[in-house]
């Protein structure tokens, strides 16, 4: 594969990522699906999309495939269990929010730079994101008064993945030109 195409495919899975960024911010509008769904089905997808950019890297760093491997399994667990209540998921999300920050960190200080930077970057993103939900951040009651009322479910993760998307999309077409065969 030639490095145009990795790429060229590394920065169309990080607008991917965004567009699922965008989608996840909008969630509170949709009552449709089972909110411990929707959010394993965006894992799931950010997982795929993620896995997909860390095969068509030239250079494989096992901690860029930790955190794709970690966001895919995090929303094959959530979409698969019928059983999962709002603590479940909350412990669950916080547990992916923190894997996938310590593999970002660990990919970010064994890269050099501008790579590193845009590692770093996402991992401190996710790792603010956990400690956010955490300490009880009642992020909820920003998107409720914004949408008005909406499962807490939704409404608690909502703008959590919305964040940790774009952290995630802005590295992968921030470090796609970077990337050398």
């Amino acid at each position: 594969m030639s490095i145009g195409l990795r790429r060229t495919l590394i920065r169309l899975a990080g607008l991917l990522v965004i567009l699922l960024a965008f989608g996840s911010a909008l969630l509170p509008l949709g009552h449709h699906i089972p909110a411990r769904t929707v959010i394993g089905l965006l894992l799931l997808a950010a997982g795929v999309i993620e896995l997909a950019a860390f095969a068509a890297r030239p250079t494989h760093h096992v901690a860029g495939g930790v955190a794709a491997a970690a966001t895919f399994l995090a929303g094959l667990r959530l979409a698969l269990d019928p059983t999962a209540n709002y603590f479940t998921v909350l412990n669950f999300v916080i547990l992916w929010l923190v894997v996938r920050s310590a593999a970002l960190l660990f990919l970010g200080l064994r890269t050099s730079r501008p790579l590193c930077s845009w590692a770093l970057f996402a991992a401190a993103v996710d790792l603010i994101l956990a400690i956010a939900l955490l300490s009880g951040l009642q992020i909820a009651f920003l998107v409720i008064g914004i949408f008005g009322p909406t499962s807490e479910l939704l409404a608690t993760f909502a703008w959590v993945f919305a964040a940790s998307f774009v952290a995630a999309g802005v590295f992968l077409i921030g470090s796609a030109p970077l990337r050398r065969s």
